[in-house]
């Protein structure tokens, strides 16, 4: 993908104006919006295109800052016990010192093995106005020294790193709000709807999810550990790769082609014709069919398209008398403006996996952006005053506000 992709193909023009957005049939519940019926279907990997499902973990510390184990221990683990198949020590920056930094490098590279376990290296920025996990550099940088979050993004663009929004809510404040910055569109491109125990079930984390979406970052869903220690919870960041080499791990970061899973194996494919979740589609036309299919060894319980503002687009319910273990669904919806869809999978825990005890795991997979001709539209930031911020609406992200008229405000 050209680094610019998503960044010119920003959809934001229509998230904070009212959407048309009609489902076409009725789901099995009778509920307006799913086309299709819930029916068992093949193997996911017959329809996967030469895809891969990888589940692990990009969010952990060890000992360099305020966990426990050296990195060996922690790849040794990760590897051995876990069974993970991709593990990224990210270590606290503010804590770490350049031969701990090294370390961590060395240690990656002699456990990594392609086709078998991906060890990577990557930091932590922990900052009041929130936490972002950063892949990809040679170098690093804490909080100490990029001390605002417009010198951090200036950080990671020079690097053309790549970055994650690390539990957003906890910190106050956190991310400005989810400020926009177009330099960053093509880096910042991982969530964390769930982080440690707590999983998409809760929606903690989940539910800012929209929030910067609609802002017009393009962002996958992610679900980390966050383990300060060699434990691990059932939920797992899952990319989607023809292989497991770092080389396809980054290229599927870059693509967006990732989904966040409470559940440690459940196997997701959401596409619009030959587009994987994180695709942005030009000229999608005006009714637009998404594919899905689900694998698990536990039944699912619906099936939910989710769009601009988090409003459900098309839902398919499953009777709990029936077996859907491994599912299908082919929703349409009449796409007026550019939006975007993104899929949501809720199972029942049968078999005791959730670590919250909700009786319920949450997949949340990338959205897939759908651009209708001639509607390019893009976020510009305008100005604050008191707890209201301005934007406006620009077809061009080079455009300033004084340039259009279309002005429209939002909670700050």
């Amino acid at each position: 993908m050209h680094k610019n992709k998503h960044r010119r193909n920003r959809n934001t023009g229509s998230l904070l104006i009212p959407l048309i957005i009609v489902a076409l049939v009725l789901s099995l519940s009778g509920a307006a919006g799913a086309s299709g019926e819930g029916v068992s279907s093949g193997q996911t990997g017959a329809a996967s295109g030469g895809m891969n499902f990888y589940f692990g973990n990009l969010h952990s510390h060890t000992c360099y800052s305020d966990g426990t184990g050296f990195p060996a221990e922690a790849y040794t683990w990760a590897r051995d016990t876990a069974g993970f198949d991709f593990y990224v020590v990210t270590d606290h920056a503010e804590q770490l010192s350049q031969a701990e930094w090294e370390d961590t490098g060395v240690q990656a590279e002699i456990f990594n093995a392609d086709g078998e376990f991906l060890a990577l290296r990557g930091f932590e920025w922990s900052h009041s106005n929130g936490h972002i996990n950063v892949f990809g550099t040679d170098d690093y940088t804490g909080a100490n020294d990029t001390s605002t979050l417009e010198s951090f993004y200036d950080w990671i663009d020079a690097r053309d790193a790549l970055a994650q929004f690390n539990h957003p809510g906890r910190e106050l404040n956190y991310f400005d709000g989810f400020s926009y910055d177009y330099a960053l569109a093509d880096n910042l491109c991982l969530f964390e709807t769930g982080n440690w125990r707590t999983g998409n079930n809760d929606g903690v984390h989940y539910e800012h999810y929209p929030t910067a979406l609609d802002r017009g970052w393009s962002l996958a869903a992610a679900n980390n550990q966050d383990n300060h220690s060699l434990k691990h919870y059932s939920n797992r960041t899952v990319i989607v790769s023809p292989e497991l080499t770092r080389e396809a791990l980054f290229d599927a970061l870059r693509e967006r082609r990732v989904y966040s899973s409470d559940d440690p194996n459940m196997e997701v494919i959401f596409k619009q014709g030959p587009n994987w979740m994180g695709s942005v589609v030009e000229n999608c036309g005006e009714n637009v069919q998404f594919d899905v299919m689900v694998t698990d060894d536990e039944n699912i319980a619906s099936l939910e398209l989710v769009t601009n503002g988090g409003r459900t687009a098309a839902k398919q319910l499953f009777d709990p008398a029936e077996d859907t273990r491994q599912v299908e669904w082919h929703p349409t919806v009449n796409v007026q403006r550019n939006s975007y869809f993104y899929l949501e999978v809720v199972e029942r825990d049968e078999n005791g996996e959730d670590d919250m005890g909700l009786g319920e795991q949450v997949a949340v997979t990338a959205p897939i952006w759908l651009e209708v001709e001639g509607t390019n539209w893009y976020l510009a930031e305008g100005s604050t005053a008191g707890e209201f911020e301005t934007w406006v609406l620009v077809q061009n992200p080079n455009d300033t506000p004084a340039q259009v008229n279309l002005t429209f405000m939002t909670e700050n």
